[in-house]
């Protein structure tokens, strides 16, 4: 009886995202190693991009360049993935701190 009178709760709104087929692809093919990613302990991966980072700011080319690289890949990759879901403010932000690591990461290879 009292489950009746019960206010029912309203779902957030999820943005409708049509995909392109590169796009489907690409997430199709991706959701296995995020699955695997998502089960690792939660301050694995972000402590790894920290010590690849260190170690790009740190290292000597061409080894910084190869260690910056790998982080600019997954952040790419992360970056491309999500962008559908991110409001605008979201994607200029993550669009210019991803510029700023790809500049980084010329730097140490050009260095």
């Amino acid at each position: 009886m009292g489950q009746a009178n019960k206010p029912k709760k309203s779902n957030p709104a999820v943005p409708v995202v049509t995909h392109s087929a590169l796009r489907k692809r690409v997430t199709d093919l991706s959701a296995p190693t995020l699955l695997r990613i998502h089960a690792l302990p939660k301050f694995l991966v972000p402590g790894l991009i920290a010590v690849l980072m260190l170690l790009g700011l740190f290292l000597q080319a061409p080894y910084s360049g190869i260690a910056l690289t790998v982080v600019s890949f997954f952040i790419g990759w992360l970056m491309y993935l999500s962008w559908p879901l991110l409001d605008p403010r979201s994607r200029i932000i993550r669009f210019f701190v991803f510029l700023i690591l790809i500049a980084a990461t010329a730097i140490k290879f050009g260095a």
